[in-house]
């Protein structure tokens, strides 16, 4: 019979940054280190210590992967800038049983200049990138940690003459997402080349951004 292993409780996540600042090309090391598994399950059966944990990486469009395996509790991860990243991690004992997974850290970001960004206080809107761009271009978002449950949030690209082109699927989970337009509009017609604006609106706070496509 599978039974729950321990659940880890992630802490001091922002522990420390390294690296040169500069291009948006420019990785950046951020350390991470958690508390370990504790050694009673959630259904109060005591377990073996984590010997070893798995390491997962959630990007801002909602991908998660396994990026590493590590034998303690840190882990250095080569950061992509430009990108909203998280991680979260499980244990795993002696005889292979895996912990419950943590939670997900808080949502980080790079700005172009290395500067990192965790969950905003209000609701943010990134200039896309590329910008101009053919056919698919990235918009990254912030979701403020005081959302709340009635606020409307909607994402929407308009042609400069105020016309609604395409309404975006959002995540309302706090902390910084990205998502990508692929240059269509709401009928999956290709839309033509010139000046759009990005809307963005969480409650009462609306924020723009223009973009370029061209041919």
């Amino acid at each position: 019979m599978k039974t729950a292993a321990a659940k880890i409780l992630l802490s001091a996540l922002f522990v420390s940054i390294f690296g040169a600042s500069g291009a948006l090309a420019q990785r950046q090391n951020v350390e991470f280190h958690w508390a370990p598994s504790p050694v009673i399950d959630e259904g109060g059966i005591v377990r073996p210590e984590a010997v070893s944990y798995e390491v997962w990486l959630r990007l801002g469009d909602g991908s998660t992967q396994l990026v590493a395996t590590v034998p303690d509790t840190t882990y250095l991860l080569r950061a992509e800038p430009g990108i909203s990243q998280q991680i979260r991690v499980r244990g795993i004992d002696r005889q292979g049983r895996k912990s419950v997974m943590s939670e997900w850290s808080e949502a980080f970001y790079f700005e172009v200049d290395g500067e990192i960004v965790t969950t905003p206080l209000g609701a943010q809107l990134k200039s896309n990138y590329p910008n101009p761009f053919n056919p698919e271009t990235r918009i990254v978002y912030g979701i403020p940690e005081n959302i709340e449950p009635s606020d409307v949030v909607r994402l929407d690209i308009f042609s400069v003459q105020g016309y609604r082109v395409r309404s975006l699927q959002v995540d309302r989970t706090p902390g910084w997402h990205e998502v990508a337009w692929d240059g269509k509009d709401d009928r999956g017609v290709v839309s033509s080349a010139g000046m759009y604006v990005t809307r963005f609106m969480v409650g009462d706070s609306v924020k723009t951004e223009k973009m370029t496509m061209v041919k």
